[in-house]
Order: C-alpha cells, then structure tokens, then sequence
C-alpha cells in the first residue's frame, strides 16, 4: 500500500507539474490577446486622473460594486441637468470597465443630445454631436465589437441627430459630414443607370480602397511586380523603379505633409479647384490657406505620377491613384474604424449607398450590429429587431433625400429624391420580417397590426407620391399595385380598404392632405412639383402643366411654413427648415431650375445640355436672370467636355441679365431676396 501511495503521489506532483505549465503559458497568451482585444481593465491610475479611478483600483476585486455606485450617480446627476459632472462619471466607468457598454452609450448620449443643444452655435453643437458618436464608432465598438446596443445608439445618432430635423444645426452637420467623407473617399461617380448599375458603380468605384494593400511597403513592391510584368514604368536601364516611394520622399520633405488624412485634404481641395474651373477663375487660379499647398499641386500635375483623374475604366497603375487608395484605406480603417470590404458589400446588398450621407452610415453600423450580433447567444431578439428598425429608417431617408449634390469648394449642400432606393425597403422588410428573425412582432398572420406594416405602408405612400407629381405615372402605378397586394397590411385601419379602392389621382390627394406638416414630404412634394413643371410643362412645351406645378409647389410650400415658421435657438434671426425650400419662393425654384438644367437627378429623370436648353429658353424671363449665373457654372461642371462657345450658345445670356446682377449688388442679402421674389414674376 505504502508504495502504491507514493506512485499515486508522484503521478499527482507529475500532472500539478505539467498544469502549472501549461497555466503559466495559456495566462501568457491569454493575458497577451485580452490586452490586444482591448478587454483589459484599467489596474493603474494615472496622473491627472479622477479620484474615481485611484478609488475603483484600489478596491480590488470589490471594484464592480464601485462601479455600480458611480453609474447610479452618473445617471442622478444627468437627470439633474448636470451633464458636464455625469461626463466625468461615465469616463471613470469606461476606464474601470471597458467592457460595460450601457455606460458608453449613456456617455456618447450626453454629448451628443445634452451637451451640444447647450451650446449656441452650429459650429460649437457639431463638435458634441461628434465627439457623441466618435466616442462609440473609435472607442466602444472596437472593446465591444459585438454589442448590438452600441452599435443602435452610434447608428441612431447619424439618422436621427445629423440626418433628422429636430436640431435646428441640423444642416450644417450634414454639410459637415458630406466634407468629411469627400476628403476621405474622394467625389463619388456619376449614378446615370438603373439601380443594379448604379449600386455595381458604387462598388466598383471602392474596388481600389478594398484591394489596396495594408502596408506602404506592399504598394511599393506590388508597384515593382506590376512594372517587371508589365514591362512598363522601367527607367532607362531597364530596370523597376518605384514612382510610389519617390512620390512618399516628395510629399514629406518637399511638401511637409504626412502621409495620411491630412494628405487627402489638400488633394481633395485640389481635385475640386481643377473640376470647377470657374473656382480658379474667380480665386485668381490659386486656392487659399489650410486647402492649398503648392507642392502637391505640382506633384499632382506631374505626368510621372500618374496625373490622379476619376475618369472611368482608368488603369489603376498610376503612382497617385495607388498611394491615394492605400491612403483611403488606412484613414478608413484606422481613423474611422469602419471596413472597407463591409462598405462594398453592403452596397451591393443594399444599394447605391453615398458616404457624404448620415443615413449611409446609419445603415452601415445598424447593419454591421445586427450581423455580428446574431453571432451571440446572448443577442436579444428585441435588440435585434430595433437595430433593423434603425436599418430600415436610413433607407427611409436615403429614398427622401438620398440624392446628394455637395460642392466642397462653396458648402453648397442640396438633396432630393433617389429612386434607387425605392425597393430596397422591401428587399430588407422580406429578410427581417421571417419568424425567426423577426418572431411574434413581425408575424402578420398573428398579429392585426405590425409597426413594420404601418412603416411599410407610409413609405410606399411616399414612393406614390413623389413618382405621380414627377409625372411618372408607370412608377406611380407599379407601387400602387404592390401597396394594395402586400400581404403584410394591417387589419386595424377601418379606412384603408376604402383607400386602396381609389384611382391613382384621388388616393394621391388623400395621403398628401394628411402629411403636408411633415418635412420630408412637403420637401419633396414641392420639389417633384416643379421637376414636373420644368421637364413636362417646359420641355414638351405644356404651359398649363408648368403653370399648375408651379402653383401647386407654391401652395405646398407656402401651408407648410404655415407650421414650420419659427426661429432658432442656434440663430434667431434664422427661420427653421429654411435651408430645405430657401428663403423665398423664387429662390427655391432657381435652385429646383438648376438641378434640372444641369442634369441632376435619377436615371429616369437625367436630361443632357441640349434638352436642357431647350427647357431654359421656354423658362420665364425673371427665372432666367435669377438663376442664370449659377446655372452656367453647374453646367459646366455637369458636362466636363463643353466648351464656353457651345455653352453660351445654348443658354444665351438673358437680356438685361447684367443690368439686374448690378442692381442686386448695392443689396443686402434681405433686399437681394426680395428682389429675386420680384424679378421671379416676369415673364
């Protein structure tokens, strides 16, 4: 027995040796992949810091009660309106534990929305609203990468707070964004197909974002590959040379720029300067202050880099266009800690999504959260089902105000409908309304009433509507017919059997009378109005159909500023949603006028120069001098390959067009509206 005893002891000591081996290797690791997935907890404090976080580290492994404490105070000192105190709070409690994501939202919630309507400039709100979502996008996502609430509350920001109406800065946040992302992505390519082209456009269009590798280094070397077998860009013995490596050495020492977001700025000023030439023109051909460098203008029109161009089918080989993709990449994924493979894909599932726009970015993160959310036992059914709410909200407003014109030289910021996105919204209805995504909320055949069948039911109203005032009526009756054949229709509306029962003309009026208090469907109401008036009334010569349009946006916009006419707490001179239909009439179907001339807008409703001149020489004569400035340069810009000679001759100068530019200049900007209103009524 006894040495039976020993023999069970020796194996006993072998095996605790062999464990505390092996424990000592796996705590290693794993200590090493927490520390690189960021799941470690603050076990130090650091000067500078608050009492909190000496106090949560020093208590130990009764920490989690301490937090405990600290978030039920946050949150008493929020509901006390002391915001800038609960701040303070909710970084103590993201530094003791990173991995605790209510507190992140809580903490991006309060600058966001409490914070930013404090404060009582545009400029001052937009660095709230920012820091709100950065703090989710950079910091918490990335320590809690699957958290399906994080994701809600970042895409929910960019829908509601930046793309929604109910801040009065609203507009100058979507500027914002729109500036951002065409410094990151560059300007995006002309969308003039059906919604299957357009979305395999946008995605091919990020193709070299998504293929470009991770590393300078890998740009340099996959440029020497590609000149070896290729045979081109050798130098004169023959030999592989890097452009890419000579062209980094450049734009470092020669222009004192780092490689990276601050690199894409200049080119992105730069590249809109050489499209609007008229810019040039009036600067004296040079760019001013933090968006000029010298050098890089040299460098870009330095044949041996590739001259960077967005024409189409391009070889992508340049040196430019190579390091500028790279670039792209790294700012993507490192700045904005999005993934440029995501991007692309969600593009091709969703539709031609434009990354100037809040709702872009809505549906990415809301998206994003739902996939990788499913992946956890722990997701929730119901916090699922409210982020593909989110997803289906920003395609709402992509179909609203999808179609964006951005000039990033002036400001100049102006949206409209997009039909590419008028089926998306079905598309993603028919994923997330299956029984076991959706469950009982979603189950039509249990339930009378579902909240995606009332959103489903508004949206294909508007759909209707936008399409029958734009004079389409093929698409007006195509969602007709699926409105009143979708089996997902809620039973408790007593009226909407009746409803679905009227012709085209009459269930369009019914649905405008109820909705002309909301802003997106005033907006474009007014708007496809006077699409109609220019497009059918002028360019098939129909006076009666302008005349009717036009007065019919003008009863549009007139009742809805019957509702929206207040002022700001941001400006109080500044009357709220005047950005979206201008300061007067006049000015708002100038701006509608342009559009149209210039040839923006979806594939069905695009005209080219020579349609468009015809629609200008049928417009009245105060229309004309009102927009004709304007209209000549967003014409060119439109159409790159016009010359000034066939431009001028087909929008001729209107007579007294000089005359009344020079009345409008001894003006104020009040006075000069008001004469516009005038000069609009001359025929």
């Amino acid at each position: 027995m006894l040495h039976g005893d020993r023999f069970v002891q020796l194996i006993a000591t072998s095996a605790l040796l062999v464990c505390l081996i092996l424990s000592a290797t796996l705590s290693t690791r794993i200590t090493a992949a927490a520390g690189r997935a960021q799941l470690t907890y603050t076990d130090q404090a650091s000067e500078g810091d608050p009492p909190e976080i000496a106090i949560g580290v020093a208590m130990g492994a009764f920490r989690g009660l301490f937090v405990n404490w600290l978030w039920i105070r946050a949150s008493r000192l929020k509901q006390e309106g002391k915001f800038f105190e609960a701040i303070q709070l909710a970084e103590a409690i993201t530094r003791l534990q990173p991995r605790f994501p209510r507190v992140w939202g809580f903490h991006a919630w309060n600058m966001a929305y409490n914070i930013s309507v404090a404060t009582h400039t545009a400029e001052e709100r937009w660095q709230w609203v920012k820091a709100g979502y950065e703090l989710l996008r950079d910091e918490a996502i990335p320590r809690n990468p699957n958290d399906v609430l994080l994701h809600k509350e970042l895409a929910w920001i960019f829908v509601h707070k930046i793309q929604g109406f109910a801040d009065d800065a609203n507009h100058f946040y979507k500027q914002e964004l729109a500036k951002e992302w065409t410094i990151v992505l560059g300007p995006p390519p002309r969308l003039d197909g059906t919604r299957e082209e357009n979305m395999h456009t946008m995605a091919g269009w990020l193709q070299p974002i998504v293929s470009a590798p991770d590393s300078l280094q890998e740009v340099i070397d996959d440029e020497i590959q590609f000149q070896k077998d290729s045979g081109l860009g050798l130098n004169e013995d023959g030999q592989p040379v890097s452009r890419v490596a000579e062209l980094v050495d450049r734009i470092k020492t020669e222009a004192g720029i780092p490689i990276g977001k601050e690199l894409l700025r200049f080119v992105a000023y730069r590249l809109a300067a050489t499209l609007d030439a008229w810019y040039l023109e009036e600067t004296g051909g040079d760019l001013t202050g933090a968006y000029h460098n010298s050098v890089i203008d040299k460098l870009m029109s330095d044949e041996r880099y590739g001259h960077y161009s967005t024409e189409e089918g391009r070889q992508y080989s340049g040196p430019w266009l190579r390091l500028l993709a790279y670039v792209r990449r790294r700012v993507i994924i490192d700045e904005k800690h999005m993934e440029p493979q995501r991007m692309q894909r969600y593009t091709l599932k969703y539709g031609p999504l434009d990354w100037r726009h809040p709702a872009a970015h809505a549906l990415y993160w809301s998206a994003r959260g739902v996939d990788e959310g499913l992946e956890r036992s722990a997701t929730t059914k119901y916090a699922s089902l409210n982020t593909d709410r989110i997803t289906i909200h920003a395609i709402q407003e992509m179909f609203r105000f999808g179609e964006i014109q951005y000039d990033l030289l002036t400001g100049e910021y102006f949206v409209s409908n997009n039909f590419d996105w008028a089926d998306a919204y079905g598309d993603v209805l028919a994923e997330v309304m299956n029984k076991e995504r959706g469950g009982i909320v979603s189950d039509t055949e249990k339930r009378g009433y579902t909240l995606y069948g009332s959103g489903y039911e508004n949206f294909l109203r508007d759909v209707i509507r936008v399409a029958y005032n734009r004079g389409e009526m093929a698409t007006a009756e195509k969602y007709h017919t699926i409105l009143r054949n979708w089996r997902g229709l809620n039973l408790n509306d007593p009226d909407l059997p009746y409803d679905l029962t009227l012709p085209l003309e009459d269930f369009v009026r019914l649905g405008m009378q109820e909705r002309l208090g909301t802003p997106q469907v005033a907006v474009s109401e007014a708007e496809s109005a006077l699409m109609d008036a220019f497009i059918r009334g002028l360019g098939l010569g129909m006076p009666e159909v302008f005349k009717r349009k036009v007065e019919y946006a003008e009863k549009v916009r007139d009742g809805f500023f019957k509702i929206q006419d207040i002022t700001t707490l941001v400006d109080p001179e500044h009357i709220r949603m005047r950005e979206y239909m201008e300061s007067t009439f006049a000015e708002f179907v100038a701006k509608i006028f342009i559009r149209v001339c210039r040839g923006t807008g979806n594939a069905q409703y695009r005209i080219g120069p020579y349609k468009a001149a015809q629609i200008y020489r049928r417009a009245p004569l105060g229309l004309q001098r009102i927009a004709y400035d304007d209209l000549i340069r967003e014409v060119k810009k439109a159409n790159q390959g016009i010359d000034d000679i066939t431009l001028r001759f087909l929008f001729p100068e209107p007579p007294g067009h000089a005359e009344f530019m020079a009345e409008l200049d001894k003006l104020d900007d009040d006075a000069k509206a008001r004469r516009r209103a005038i000069e609009w009524t001359k025929q």
